[in-house]
């Protein structure tokens, strides 16, 4: 009996929408529609969202404290990567010259009788969809997560926030870790959909394709990386990878050593850095070059 009363209410309710929606199409003057939203903007709401993820995980014991430094240090990067490019946006706007004014156009006008039948079909789907859900059993608890799982927290962020890159990313890094190549590729894979140009994931497929001895596939994916951020560390230390041991170019993979040391003399991979490039000159001067 309640559950009728319910959807008695329920119907009542849509169809006093339906008449609120069927009067705003006797206004003559059209409604003004909300800009679009800038996606550079909404990727940087997303990256802060990962950031405040990351601290309450953190905070709550979900992220032990190296783990944290890494992933909040990789966010940060993002961050300032995102930054930029919108900082270069904007001076390409300010020095632009002339301005395409589309004509303007008046909204499309939707028929009164097609919202009208939309509702309808609303309102008998909501009445549906109750009288069913009331016959259905009640379902029983899901099996929790277990904590003692690595991926459990990564996984979980990206089910909660599909499109957030810096979830997927993140997620892709700690399968790459686990040496689950195949689930970490997909990761990427799906960052790529989100923004083509991110540089870490087109860096980091590099790095699997060399692993997976494809080294002129593997320098070509990190060249694409280095196209959007000229400087990213990781990239570089992959370029005199893939040049110093798949290709056997030790003179341009001294080129990449050096400008990681440039652009971060204090990076992760400072010491192997310093390592390679030594091999890199040892084997430069054997060749004669």
């Amino acid at each position: 009996m309640s559950a009728l009363v319910g959807l008695v209410s329920v119907t009542g309710l849509a169809l006093i929408a339906a008449a609120g929606v069927l009067a705003g199409y006797r206004r003559r003057d059209p409604v003004a529609i909300e800009a679009a939203s800038d996606p550079l903007e909404d990727r940087r709401l997303a990256l802060l969202r990962s950031l405040a993820d990351l601290e309450a995980s953190h905070d709550s014991g979900a992220l032990a404290d190296p783990e944290y430094r890494r992933l909040r240090g990789e966010t940060e990067g993002r961050i300032s990567r995102l930054l930029r490019a919108m900082d270069e946006r904007h001076a390409r706007a300010s020095t632009a010259t002339t301005t395409v004014v589309e004509p303007e156009r008046g909204p499309a006008r939707v028929p009164p009788w097609a919202v009208a039948t939309l509702l309808v079909a609303t309102v008998g789907a909501v009445l549906l969809a109750g009288l069913a859900r009331d016959a259905e059993p009640a379902p029983g608890a899901s099996a929790p997560t277990s904590t003692e799982d690595p991926f459990a927290f990564f996984e979980q962020r990206v089910r909660d926030h599909p499109n957030d890159l810096a979830a997927r990313l993140d997620l892709a890094r700690r399968y790459l870790d686990a040496g689950r190549v195949e689930d970490a590729l997909a990761e990427y894979a799906a960052a790529l959909e989100l923004d083509p140009d991110d540089a870490e994931a087109h860096a980091s497929i590099g790095l699997i394709l060399f692993l997976s001895d494809r080294p002129e596939e593997a320098l070509a994916s990190v060249d694409r990386a280095l196209e959007t951020a000229p400087d990213y560390p990781e990239a570089l230390f992959y370029r005199g990878v893939i040049l110093l041991r798949g290709l056997e170019r030790p003179a341009d993979a001294i080129e990449a050593f050096e400008r990681y040391l440039e652009v971060a003399p204090f990076g992760a991979e400072r010491d192997a850095v310093q390592e390679l490039l030594a091999e890199a000159e040892a084997a430069l001067a054997s060749s004669g070059a």
